[in-house]
């Protein structure tokens, strides 16, 4: 789909479309020196020092990337659903849904 002269919106039409519209020399230009532009991006040493503090176990926010790590391989290699762990699921929300 194409769109140009936006400032042009109107109402709906059939699939073929009523007309089509050319684009001008001005908006070719504006569109190339747009496509020429790319992102750049620049992470200080402190924001990588930071990072992989984070990814370590000993991290202070209690995540235990160890556990997460491998939970992520056996789902991944479908190995994680054991029928063991279903009935312990399932046993936990039973009793959460117990009026109490």
């Amino acid at each position: 789909m194409e769109i140009y002269n936006a400032q042009y919106v109107h109402g709906p039409h059939n699939l073929q479309g009523p007309h089509r519209t050319v684009p001008t020399q001005e908006s070719s230009s504006a569109a190339a020196r747009y496509a020429a532009l790319q992102d750049d991006i620049q992470i200080s040493d402190e924001a990588l020092r930071l990072s992989s503090l984070t990814n370590n176990e000993s991290s202070s926010s209690g995540i235990r990337f160890d556990l997460v790590n491998r939970i992520r391989t056996e789902i991944a290699a479908g190995t994680y659903d054991t029928p063991d762990k279903m009935d312990v699921a399932v046993d936990r929300m039973i009793g959460q849904l117990k009026p109490r």
